[in-house]
């Protein structure tokens, strides 16, 4: 009698510790196999549902490549579509970290983030600046994670170190801090206007 007690008792520990594992397996693997949203934050579960799949406040993204942030995007207010693969934002701000330890921070009224490629378009009021030496102004931009670049068609405004410029359509190379100004270029410098010029690249 006093043997068959142990016996059961030590087939319950068992079959306990196989649950256990099963949970934890279970658990692993649902992180593991987690889909696209997993993009959105960890507080997802304070989300309300609209006519976009998720909409959450406070959005925060980072990208990270061999462990160190890249980049991180926020917004005080992000849609997920499902269907488009793409994030909805309102007031957005970005901080694209350099090599050298430096940033270059942007800011715009709308944003949409491609959740496929992680690209980001930012629209409306549109400012991109680089420590207190550079601001950029303009409407519109696009921001291409592969190539690492800032781009826009959009007529642009830059200041900064004693110059002024507009011009039309912008190329910011991230990884070299290198700014083109495409077309269109009027100069002023000191308060001297200094002419038009059809492309000019600052680094």
């Amino acid at each position: 009698m006093q043997r068959r007690f142990w016996q059961r008792i030590r087939f319950i520990r068992w079959f306990l510790f196989l649950v256990m594992v099963g949970t934890a397996l279970a658990i692993f693997a649902a992180f593991k196999l987690r889909p696209v949203e997993r993009l959105l934050p960890a507080f997802i579960a304070k989300a309300t549902c609209n006519d976009a799949n998720v909409s959450l406040n406070n959005f925060d993204y980072c990208d990270v490549r061999e462990g160190n942030a890249r980049w991180i995007l926020r917004a005080a207010k992000a849609s997920y579509f499902r269907d488009k693969q793409e994030t909805i934002l309102n007031q957005v701000s970005a901080v694209f970290y350099l090599r050298d330890g430096g940033k270059v921070e942007l800011q715009g009224d709308e944003g949409i983030f491609h959740n496929d490629n992680n690209n980001v378009e930012v629209n409306g009021n549109v400012r991109v600046s680089y420590g207190e030496d550079y601001v950029l102004l303009t409407d519109s931009l696009i921001y291409e994670r592969e190539k690492e670049l800032i781009h826009t068609a959009a007529v642009v405004f830059l200041s900064g170190q004693g110059i002024t410029l507009k011009g039309q359509g912008m190329r910011l190379e991230i990884a070299t801090r290198k700014v083109s100004i495409l077309n269109n270029i009027e100069t002023t410098l000191v308060g001297v206007n200094a002419g038009r010029k059809e492309r000019l690249s600052i680094s």
